[in-house]
């Protein structure tokens, strides 16, 4: 009868550390490009303290293959695939038509008018450069101007 007793005692810790993770989400900050031509994706990454690094490796995926409940299949981009410029802390990628990128991804974001999350978003600057001109936004429009799809996903679309 004792070792059921103990077993007891663990469920409600166990059900404790259910509860914490589940309610643990990732939220990942995605640039579309839906235009017929490729298009230059541009971001500055806030200064943070330690070496320049991006805040997640560029990736990308098939625009239609965005899926609302996060867990993206994203395709890691090798290095030739995108310039890193350290002393103007920017990423430079260039964006095939209909391609999603990867820019960022954040734990637990509570939406744009959450302030924790506006002060750790990690991107200061976005400039997109295509066939039909050029946007770019910085500080708080570089993350309000995403739009949320889900809670797992934003997303900035060049047309």
């Amino acid at each position: 009868m004792r070792p059921l007793k103990k077993q007891l005692k663990l469920v409600p810790v166990l059900f404790s550390l259910l509860l914490l993770t589940g309610c643990s989400y990732m939220t990942d900050f995605a640039v579309i490009n839906e235009s017929d031509q490729p298009v230059e994706v541009r971001y500055k990454i806030k200064n943070y303290p330690g070496s320049f690094s991006p805040p997640v490796t560029p990736a990308t995926i098939a625009a239609s293959q965005l899926s609302t409940k996060g867990n993206q299949q994203w395709n890691n981009l090798a290095s030739d695939r995108f310039q890193l410029d350290q002393d103007n802390r920017t990423v430079v990628v260039r964006v095939m038509p209909h391609q999603a990128l990867l820019i960022a991804d954040m734990h637990n974001y509570g939406g744009h008018e959450d302030a924790w999350g506006a002060k750790e978003f990690p991107i200061e600057q976005i400039t997109l450069r295509g066939a039909r001109g050029e946007i770019n936004l910085a500080n708080e429009r570089a993350r309000t101007t995403f739009s949320e799809v889900s809670r797992a996903l934003y997303t900035l679309t060049y047309k």
